[in-house]
């Protein structure tokens, strides 16, 4: 290999302004006329945190893993209630009896979201484990039975 190669992998030209040496990879010119150039650094300034409110702790890998998992499941509960609900035949003998079957069906499609949004919102003080216990038990809850019962015929 000629010299030449490696002088595109090297930085030796220490009076340009954009070069910045680092602590471990000082090279030290040999007799330069020009001043050497440090680099300048910027303050790091930390944002304080708001009186009277502690520094919440980081939520674990563990936890963000239930929680995805868990959200999974919840989708898949409102994907089994829509198509558990196209199984079902209602009867509908006046207009209230329609309303109220929509708004029926409405939120059984709609409860295992509600459940899970729920849960995160009724339980931010709490320990995680109660979370986690009640989207447990969110799971069993909102179960879509007509889909478990009937199935999805299209």
């Amino acid at each position: 290999m000629r010299a030449d190669d490696d002088d595109a992998l090297t930085w030796d030209e220490v009076s340009d302004p954009t070069h910045v040496a680092t602590p471990a990879a000082r090279v030290e010119p040999a007799e330069t006329a020009s001043p050497r150039v440090e680099p300048v650094e910027a303050p790091v300034v930390a944002a304080p945190a708001p009186a009277g409110e502690p520094a919440k702790p980081a939520t674990s890998s563990f936890l963000l893993v239930s929680y995805g998992i868990l959200a999974g499941a919840f989708l898949l509960y409102t994907v089994g209630w829509v198509l558990g609900l196209r199984t079902v035949v209602f009867v509908e003998v006046d207009t209230l009896s329609r309303i109220l079957s929509t708004v029926a069906q409405a939120l059984a499609v709609a409860s295992p979201a509600i459940w899970f949004g729920g849960a995160f919102v009724l339980t931010r003080a709490a320990k995680p484990v109660y979370r986690l216990l009640l989207l447990v038990a969110g799971l069993v809850a909102t179960i879509p039975l007509p889909f478990i019962l009937l199935g999805a015929s299209s």
